[in-house]
C-alpha cells in the first residue's frame, strides 16, 4: 500500500438569500428605509484521493479516530484498516450550514448644510453541520447553535461653506463568532465550544473635507475597539494527530489618521496621493484549550489527551496580549501618483507606494530558566532560502542542527 497519497480538497459553496426593503418619507427632510434579510449557506467539505503514487491502496489513519459511539461502523476493527483507492474520501466529509435572519432600518435627515443618519439592525445566526465520515446516519446532523447580534450606527456631515465640510460617524456592532469558533473542531466533530461568544466592535470617526475646482482633500481620524475577538489555530502534535485551539477574550485597539488628495492644476495633469498612519495593538487575556481529533482535551506538551481525573483549569492556556502589535497589514502606508495626458487617447502614469510598520502574526520571547528576554518579531526563513541569500551577500550558511518542528540552528561565516 501507499504511505502517501495526493488528495484534492473540495470546498463547494452554495449561497441563497432574500432581501426586501421599504422606503418612505416623513415630512420634507426625513427619509426612511428598512427591510428584512434572510441568508442560507451550505458548504461541502471533502478530501478525495486522486493519486496513489503507484501504490495499490491507502489506509487512512484518520479512520482510527472515528468513535463507535458516533459511527457504529467503527466498532468493526476492519473499519480503520479499510483499503482506499482513487475516488475515496479521507480525513473529512461534511457539510457546514449557516442560516441568518435579520431586520434593519435607517432614518436620514437632509436640510441645507446638514445631513445626518441613524441606523440599526438585529440578526440571528445559526450554525450546524452534517458529517458523513466521523458519524453514521443516525448521528450525522449536529444540533443548531443560535447567536443573536445587532448593530447601531449614526453620523452627521455639515458643509461649512461650498468648499469645506466636517463629518462624524460612530457605531457599535455585536456579531456572531465564526463557524470554526462555534465548534471545538469544525472539521471532524459536533462538539461545541462553550466559550464562543459574540465579537463586539465600537468605532468613532471624525473628518474634514475640502473641494475646489483644482483640489480635493479628505482628512480623517479613527478609533476602533475590538472586544472578545476569537482566535482559532490548528496543528500537528508530537503523536502525529491533529489538534485545534479556540481562544476567546482577546481585544484589539485600532486608531490612526488617513489623508488622501487629488490635484488637477491643468487639464492634462493630475496628481493624487494618500498617507495613512495607524497604531493597532492587541490587549486583554486570551484563554482557551487544545483539543484533539476526538474532541478530547489535549496536552500538546506531552502529546497525550488530558486524564479524565485531571483539573481542567490546569490545562487552560492563557496569553497576555497587552501592547502586542496587530500583524498582517502595514500600519503606515503612503502613495503618490502622477498622470499625464499629452494627447487624446494617450495616458502616461507614474506611481510610488510605501508600506511600513508591518508586523508578523506572532511575537516571541526567549526564556532560559528564570531569564526572560525581550519580545521580538518572529520571521521564519527555511535553510535553502537562507543559503541562497547568504551566498548572494558574500556569506556561507552551514546547517548545524535540525529540530522537530521545522526549526534549525545555522551558522553564517564570510566566504573565504
Amino acid at each position: 500500500g501507499s504511505q502517501m497519497v495526493m488528495a484534492k480538497m473540495m470546498n463547494n459553496h452554495e449561497w441563497y438569500g432574500l432581501l426586501s426593503t421599504y422606503t418612505t418619507k416623513f415630512g420634507e427632510y426625513l427619509d426612511f428605509y428598512g427591510g428584512i434579510d434572510f441568508r442560507y449557506y451550505k458548504g461541502l467539505h471533502q478530501n478525495i484521493i486522486v493519486d496513489l503514487f503507484s501504490g495499490d491502496y491507502y489506509v487512512d489513519y484518520n479512520r482510527g479516530n472515528v468513535l463507535a459511539v458516533n459511527n457504529a461502523a467503527a466498532a468493526n476493527p476492519e473499519f480503520a484498516k479499510q483499503k482506499l483507492t482513487v475516488g475515496d474520501v479521507v480525513f473529512r466529509d461534511y457539510d457546514g450550514f449557516v442560516m441568518s435572519e435579520g431586520a434593519f432600518a435607517q432614518l436620514e435627515y437632509n436640510r441645507e448644510k446638514l445631513s445626518a443618519f441613524v441606523s440599526g439592525g438585529l440578526s440571528n445566526t445559526s450554525y450546524w453541520r452534517y458529517d458523513r465520515f466521523y458519524y453514521d446516519e443516525a448521528h450525522a446532523k449536529s444540533g443548531k447553535k443560535h447567536y443573536l447580534g445587532g448593530n447601531i450606527k449614526g453620523g452627521a456631515n455639515y458643509n461649512l461653506t461650498d468648499k469645506h465640510n466636517v463629518f462624524f460617524n460612530a457605531g457599535f456592532i455585536s456579531r456572531a463568532p465564526m463557524f470554526d469558533t462555534s465548534f471545538i473542531n469544525s472539521q471532524n466533530s459536533h462538539e461545541r465550544n462553550n466559550d464562543a461568544k459574540n465579537e463586539k466592535v465600537m468605532s468613532f470617526e471624525v473628518g474634514y473635507g475640502f473641494r475646489s475646482r483644482f483640489l480635493a482633500v479628505n482628512l480623517n481620524g479613527y478609533f476602533t475597539q475590538w472586544m472578545d475577538k476569537s482566535l482559532y489555530d490548528s496543528g500537528t502534535g508530537r503523536d502525529g494527530n491533529r489538534y485545534t485551539m479556540n481562544m476567546t477574550g482577546a481585544n484589539a485597539r485600532h486608531m490612526g489618521i488617513e489623508l488622501d488628495f487629488e490635484a488637477k492644476p491643468v487639464d492634462w495633469l493630475s496628481i493624487n496621493g494618500m498617507f495613512s498612519w495607524g497604531d493597532w495593538r492587541w490587549s486583554g487575556l486570551a484563554t482557551g484549550f487544545y483539543y484533539n481529533n476526538e474532541g478530547q482535551l489535549y496536552d500538546p506538551k506531552n502529546g497525550i489527551p488530558v486524564p479524565s481525573d485531571a483539573n481542567v483549569e490546569d490545562y487552560r492556556y492563557q496569553i497576555r496580549m497587552d501592547d502586542v502589535n496587530v500583524g498582517g497589514s502595514a500600519q503606515t502606508t503612503a502613495a503618490l501618483g502622477i498622470t499625464v495626458r499629452p494627447m487624446k487617447g494617450l495616458r502616461l502614469g507614474l506611481d510610488w507606494n510605501f508600506a511600513g510598520d508591518y508586523y508578523g502574526e506572532v511575537d516571541f520571547k526567549m526564556q532560559y530558566k528564570d531569564i526572560i528576554g525581550d519580545q521580538f518579531d518572529w520571521l521564519y526563513i527555511d535553510f535553502q532560502t537562507l543559503s541562497l541569500y547568504a551566498a548572494q551577500n558574500g556569506f556561507e550558511a552551514e546547517l548545524v542542527k535540525e529540530g522537530k518542528h521545522y526549526d534549525y540552528l545555522a551558522r553564517l561565516r564570510p566566504k573565504a
